[in-house]
């Protein structure tokens, strides 16, 4: 379990300014909360990215709980990512057709909790969870548009390898770069 000690947000109170951010693996009793996480980050997040008639398409497709129930049932990972007492964020992520490869799905954190490294934090974890499995690279899709997930993969070594537009359904795309990084 990887810990960090998380820096002062005068929005935290004493007890949790000082509380230790451990992540977990998520189960299906966790599924519930982590619906709920998504969908105050994303609309927190997203606006101004996508339309909100989008963001409410995509949370409804894949925050479910039988969509999350299927993901972890096909091997899935989800980790949550807890300071204190509060669920600050979560990651999932999971094989590829390609056996050295490991996918990011998602990876997102309160905006209470930016700027102080635990996204990198929950980053590396995955990271070093993908290299104990024996994969040798990560990669994700970001919106081209979503400025501080683009500094913040760059900055922990992602590279842009080719810009995708995907036909989501419902009438909405997703127009993203996929990042790589090679593991070890």
């Amino acid at each position: 379990m990887d810990k960090i000690r998380v820096r002062y947000n005068p929005l935290m109170t004493a007890k949790t300014s000082i509380a230790i951010a451990k992540i977990l693996d998520a189960g299906l009793d966790d599924l519930p909360d982590i619906k709920e996480i998504a969908n105050t980050i994303w609309f927190e997040h997203y606006p101004g990215i996508i339309t909100h008639e989008q963001i409410a398409y995509m949370l409804a497709r894949d925050y479910s709980l039988e969509t999350m129930t299927n993901d972890l049932a096909a091997g899935v990972s989800i980790d949550k990512l807890v300071v204190g007492e509060a669920l600050a964020g979560f990651a999932s992520y999971g094989a590829t057709k390609n056996e050295e490869v490991i996918k990011l799905h998602k990876l997102y954190l309160l905006k209470t909790f930016h700027g102080r490294g635990l996204g990198s934090m929950l980053l590396a974890h995955v990271e070093n969870k993908a290299q104990q499995a024996g994969f040798k690279s990560i990669t994700l899709n970001v919106n081209k548009n979503n400025q501080a997930a683009l500094n913040t993969y760059r900055s922990n070594g992602y590279e842009n390898h080719q810009s995708v537009l995907v036909d989501i359904g419902g009438g909405f795309f997703m127009d993203d770069y996929v990042m790589a990084k090679a593991l070890g």
